[in-house]
């Protein structure tokens, strides 16, 4: 099965997840046998290991992120898949974002607070 490219977007490794899940039931509908192509078998396999929480969670956390802490895409989705638990697992991955090195040990915290929030809602 070959596809071509209609539009180019980063998304996080749960986002990945849920688009495999639609994939690999497209694929199955169309023709039960043929399965996943090898490349598509590992990417599903990989996403189903380190995915840390659901899609939606994701993108209520990346909207948060962006949209609250003036977060940079790249950092917000970075965010996600690591899923970081202590501030300086947070401040390590927010070193280099223009806006994240700018946030005290205190906002750090409570954006941690507002994360696990998230999830658990």
């Amino acid at each position: 099965m070959s596809g071509r490219k209609i539009n180019e977007k980063t998304v996080s490794i749960p986002e990945v997840k849920k688009i495999m899940e639609i994939v690999k039931e497209k694929i199955e509908e169309i023709d039960s046998e043929e399965g996943l192509s090898h490349f598509q078998e590992i990417t599903y396999n990989y996403v189903n290991k380190f995915a840390k929480m659901s899609e939606k969670d994701a993108i209520k956390i990346q909207k948060l992120l962006i949209e609250k802490y003036e977060i940079e895409e790249s950092y917000a989705i970075t965010i996600v898949n690591i899923d970081p638990r202590t501030v300086p697992e947070l401040r390590m991955i927010l070193e280099k974002s223009f806006t994240g090195k700018s946030l005290n040990d205190e906002q750090l915290q409570d954006l941690l607070a507002q994360i696990e929030e998230l999830k658990s809602s």
